[in-house]
């Protein structure tokens, strides 16, 4: 769940999905068992908080009331209009490269943004967390530690 310097890192899964669809990233982070049918967001203190597709829409409700390091947006779902609320220090997108309608938007929503952002592409990617996804999340979280 922590890496080596004890930052507390959450994951929350896709619409549907749960822990158990993410064992894999498990080892290195916790990953929210959220139930879809009862929404109830995190509690307490996160250093790095990651959402992939709806989950990352989710992450960015957390993160307008809850100071946050850094907000890893995986795959951002299309819905959210603007970031400018969000407390965080740093906003970073990642994309796969086949999601050309994400990074569009993701282009769009760092304008919103006042804090450090950018824009992380995962070559041959889609909207999906493969091997090459999974390993670009890992690299930039041991980026940020």
């Amino acid at each position: 769940m922590n890496n080596s310097k004890n930052k507390k890192i959450v994951f929350i899964p896709g619409l549907g999905e749960r822990a158990r669809n993410y064992d894999r990233l498990s080892k290195y982070m916790k990953v929210y068992d959220i139930d879809w049918n009862k929404i109830r967001l995190l509690k307490g203190k996160i250093d790095i908080l990651i959402g992939f597709s709806m989950g990352a829409a989710l992450a960015c409700e957390y993160a307008e009331n809850h100071k946050i390091d850094t907000v890893i947006l995986c795959s951002l779902t299309p819905c959210i209009e603007t970031l400018e609320t969000l407390k965080a220090k740093e906003i970073i997108f990642i994309v796969g490269e086949k999601e050309k309608w994400a990074y569009k938007n993701n282009l769009r929503l760092t304008k919103t943004l006042k804090c450090k952002r950018r824009i992380v592409v995962v070559p041959g990617a889609d909207h999906k967390i493969d091997k090459n996804y999974r390993n670009k999340i890992l690299e930039i979280i041991r980026a940020c530690s």
